[in-house]
């Protein structure tokens, strides 16, 4: 469980990172745009921490969803090279944050399981 807390961590640190650079570096309207969009994934991944530390199972169920959708949107904006947000980035980046979406995702899931089976009498 704290693996995927650690994760989670990096996940919003990449995630806040990429929001950073964006705005600072895009014109006006794509700034809107990635803030409209971002924004809501970070209090989402704010809030999953929270229950995460708590050992809540739907903490970590949130975080394997952010997981997967951040994978999703690194992706889709990825294989677009003319996107001002993202797009053309090197592929070590786009790799970097593929395997940390699929890592938060797994180890959320193993989390779950592992409160599962705590719960559960033997």
């Amino acid at each position: 469980m704290r693996a995927a807390v650690v994760l989670l961590c990096l996940f919003l640190a990449a995630v806040v990172g990429a929001l950073v650079i964006t705005v600072v570096e895009t014109s006006p309207g794509v700034r809107f745009l990635a803030s409209v969009v971002v924004l809501p994934i970070i209090v989402l991944t704010v809030v999953c921490l929270y229950f995460c530390r708590r050992r809540n199972v739907w903490g970590f169920a949130g975080a394997a969803v952010l997981g997967i959708l951040g994978l999703g949107l690194r992706l889709a904006i990825s294989t677009q090279p003319s996107l001002e947000v993202g797009g053309g980035l090197p592929i070590w980046v786009t790799a970097l944050y593929v395997t940390l979406g699929a890592l938060v995702a797994i180890w959320s899931v193993g989390s779950i399981l592992e409160l599962r089976g705590h719960s559960t009498p033997r």
